[in-house]
């Protein structure tokens, strides 16, 4: 795929061109990594690729911090060495001076030009969000979209029915699910909107649980989760909708939400109404939750639990943090029963010193890329203990995320493979994308009540969360795990948020149980006892479930969705991993 499409929205080109000329020069003077041809080291056999940097921005920073560390010199040995000459090899070995200038010079040829480009690249290289890097967005691709629906009004004036009845979702081309959707203001002084699309259970709705889904990013759509994870829909290559076989709305009423505001098609009028924080997103979410269950007051006494993956590892213990301080004093409560959270991100400074070994244990690197992955992330930590948390980021971005680099980062460079969700696949599904071409459709447009509003890439919700990155959220998922039904569970595949990465911060966790859970045994699960197959592991403490499932890898409900399905059932219905049924079945 060809990672440098600009997916900005039609008419944000224009808007981005009116950004301050600081934003412009600020982009400039980004350091640009790039690889040239090295000379054949005298090792037979032998041709590595060097790297060298340019930077006209902070260039002893950059120069001494990262290509100091990448030559394995300590900061103090690198100050004594001239920057031209600290190059780095693939194999983590340093080019001699002589080769290095050579190198450096031929570089500062191309470097020049890429700089130059730069003030008008609008690529990101996101891997929290790389997901979304190729879907469509921005605004109707042709034909009448409608207008948007707000909701708010209807529900402060008390015209509940007539609102919950404008918001039925229009016909779709090639599958019809009885839906609701539309936008839910949740701070009128910066006009912030969230964007809902609900269905209802398609068996006994009035007594189904109600799951609401957030996807990580952060900035990343719930429509990816719609559409190619467990929603009721799939899209195929020519924009038709056809009905998934094993979907979550076939045992559970499924909320999905672009979240937080500036999320999809979730959108704010200013630029104070982003998210700055995981108190801003549980804010925000509160607010919209309060207000859809006064529009659908018949759901308000189904049990309710919050879910998602990634960097929802963080939204998802947020909204179940905030409805659990103001559940007892709110007008309208929330029946809120738990949550479960796939491949989180939840605590960066313990799961950030996962990466070395695992990605050698699974041969993604070598002994010599394992121990430079390993010093870098040493770093990052020292940054999050000393909370530079930007620092801390860059350090991750350089090396894993690659989202604030108009480059690839190190790990992609060392392996060749862009796609870090499944360690089995190099590059992501090509299906993944189709849905964002969908929704740029008039008629879908119309149907759901977006008109011709912005789809987001998620870009700016990233940026105003870039120093929330990198901090934990063990504090509010204590809580949680001593109140409430939880679940945390990992795709056996995934890289970016491996499950090494959550075993080794959940011995962390300051909840009442933390001991009796480092003690339990893990248990074999199997969707049905007569199968071969083992569907994966589970661990449990009371009411706290772990759970690696097997062949799946970040987007498991994609790779995995029976075993999926099976697993929500049972973690919801109760009946736990060692039952015999098969909860997944008749939800074809």
């Amino acid at each position: 795929m060809d990672r440098k499409q600009s997916f900005f929205p039609t008419g944000q080109e224009e808007e981005e061109e009116k950004k301050p000329e600081e934003e412009k020069k600020r982009r400039r003077r980004r350091a640009v990594f790039a690889f040239i041809p090295a000379f054949p080291s005298k090792r037979r056999n032998c041709h590595w690729w060097s790297l060298a940097v340019l930077s006209a921005d902070a260039w002893e920073k950059t120069c001494l911090n990262r290509l100091g560390l990448l030559c394995n010199l300590d900061p103090k040995a690198a100050e004594r060495r001239d920057c031209h000459t600290l190059c780095y090899l693939s194999s983590g070995r340093c080019l001699n001076e002589k080769m290095c200038r050579i190198s450096t010079v031929l570089l500062a040829l191309l470097s020049l030009s890429l700089m130059l480009e730069l003030g008008s690249a609008h690529q990101r290289w996101s891997l929290l969000r790389i997901i979304f890097k190729t879907i469509k967005y921005g605004e109707s691709s042709g034909g009448d979209p409608g207008q948007p629906l707000f909701l708010t009004p209807y529900i402060e004036s008390g015209r509940t029915e007539e609102g919950r009845q404008l918001s039925l979702v229009g016909s779709l081309p090639g599958a019809n699910v009885k839906s609701y959707s539309g936008y839910l203001t949740v701070n009128k002084t910066h006009n912030s909107n969230l964007f809902f699309w609900f269905f209802p259970a398609q068996v006994q709705p009035e007594n189904a649980p109600v799951l609401l889904w957030l996807q990580g990013g952060p900035g990343g759509t719930s429509m990816f989760g719609l559409f190619v994870e467990h929603g009721p829909y799939l899209v195929h290559k020519n924009l038709t909708l056809s009905e998934r076989k094993f979907p979550w709305t076939s045992k559970f009423s499924m909320l999905y939400i672009d979240n937080p505001v500036g999320t999809g098609f979730s959108f704010t009028n200013d630029d104070r109404g982003y998210a700055e924080n995981q108190d801003d997103v549980g804010r925000d979410l509160y607010s919209a939750l309060v207000q859809f269950f006064q529009l659908f007051p018949d759901y308000q006494k189904n049990d309710f639990y919050a879910t998602g993956e990634s960097y929802a590892g963080k939204y998802v213990p947020a909204i179940g943090y905030y409805i659990h301080t103001h559940n007892p004093t709110a007008k309208i409560k929330i029946n809120f029963k738990g949550i479960a959270i796939g491949d989180g991100l939840c605590d960066p400074e313990l799961m950030l010193g996962g990466y070395p070994q695992f990605l050698y244990q699974i041969g993604l690197v070598d002994e010599t890329q394992r121990d430079y992955i390993e010093n870098q992330t040493e770093l990052g930590v020292i940054y999050i203990k000393q909370k530079k948390w930007r620092e801390a980021f860059e350090v991750f971005d350089f090396l894993l995320n690659g989202d604030q680099t108009e480059s690839p980062p190190y790990v992609q460079n060392v392996t060749g493979c862009s796609n870090y969700f499944n360690f089995l696949q190099c590059q992501e599904p090509e299906d993944q994308e189709y849905f964002g071409a969908f929704l740029a459709l008039a008629e879908v447009r119309k149907a759901i009540h977006v008109g011709n509003l912005t789809f987001h890439d998620g870009s700016e919700v990233e940026k105003h969360l870039l120093e929330d990155v990198m901090k934990t959220i063990k504090p509010w998922l204590a809580v949680l795990m001593d109140n409430y039904r939880v679940l945390l569970y990992s795709g056996q595949l995934d890289i970016i948020v491996a499950a090494p990465l959550t075993e080794r911060f959940l011995p962390t966790v300051p909840w009442a149980r933390a001991k009796e859970y480092k003690n339990a045994e893990r248990f074999v699960w199997k969707i049905c006892s007569k199968d071969q197959d083992v569907a994966g592991y589970v661990r449990q403490t009371g009411e706290f479930y772990q759970v690696i499932v097997r062949g799946g890898g970040h987007i498991l409900p994609y790779d995995q969705p029976e075993r999926t399905l099976d697993m929500m059932n049972r973690f919801i219905s109760g009946k736990g991993w060692k039952s015999n049924e098969n909860l997944a079945e008749n939800s074809a």
